[in-house]
């Protein structure tokens, strides 16, 4: 409860002034002193709800309530980030999207398929939705219910488009919803945008904040590094697979039969 009450605090967002997009370009002193505030914050309402009786004692915890509060402030969801978080957050997203769709090939087929496009280990559709999400979003990351249908709406949009875009430009399918329940055109269907809801709501609100904060902990001139490199990687990697996409059985021989 104390938790849902932190991510929810409309004081919280009233005293935080950002540029509305979730994007820092340089993190200063006025970030720093926002995290301190959403700490103090966080102390206040638990004390409040304690004192009137809506909140189980604090001396009761399991947890003392001097650690809850500092697990509670490291996820954060109503933060901003850096342009380099974004970055990297990118990859990291478009890594995992790429695990769970080989995984999934494994599972079900028993044969190691490497997804997408591309050669590289990523799926990009996965990374520009979870940045896409987190900046595009921010706003609404108060409103769980709300924030989770523009979730299933932005990914839908970015699915349909990336499909359209990818078939028309070198008349391949890398996916196919054909026959799902609610599907559209077979490039996006009920299935799938509610995995993506759920994923992107865990991105806004679990694991955006848990990588920012790991990522926080590089130092900036190894982060700016690191970012450079790995997009010099997917850069050369986008333009050779450009005019040698990556393609074969289980990967574009969706409709064949």
């Amino acid at each position: 409860m104390l938790y849902l009450k932190f991510l929810f605090n409309a004081e919280l967002w009233l005293n935080h002034q950002t540029v509305g997009i979730a994007i820092l370009f340089k993190e200063g002193k006025a970030e720093r002193e926002y995290q301190k505030e959403s700490h103090k914050a966080l102390e206040y309402a638990s004390i409040k709800e304690e004192a009137e009786g809506n909140q189980y004692p604090t001396r009761l915890f399991t947890i003392p309530e001097e650690n809850k509060r500092v697990i509670l402030s490291r996820l954060d969801p109503a933060r901003d980030y850096t342009i380099w978080s974004l970055i990297l957050m990118f990859f990291i997203f478009s890594c995992i999207g790429w695990l769970w769709e080989v995984s999934l090939h494994l599972i079900t087929d028993g044969v190691f398929v490497n997804r997408g496009a591309m050669h590289g280990p990523w799926l990009p559709i996965y990374g520009s939705g979870g940045i896409l999400i987190l900046t595009l979003l921010k706003k609404f990351r108060d409103k769980p219910y709300l924030c989770f249908i523009l979730i299933f709406v932005l990914c839908g949009f970015l699915e349909y488009t990336t499909s359209y875009v990818m078939e028309m430009n070198t008349g391949l399918k890398w996916w196919d919803y054909s026959g799902y329940f609610l599907n559209l055109d077979g490039r996006i269907c009920a299935e799938g945008l509610c995995v993506f809801g759920i994923g992107g709501m865990a991105f806004i609100y679990v694991l955006a904040p848990v990588f920012d904060n790991m990522i926080a902990k590089i130092k900036p001139m190894m982060l700016r590094i690191m970012c450079v490199f790995l997009l010099m990687l997917f850069g050369i990697d986008m333009v050779y697979s450009h005019y040698v996409p990556n393609v074969g059985e289980g990967i574009t021989d969706y409709g064949e039969d």
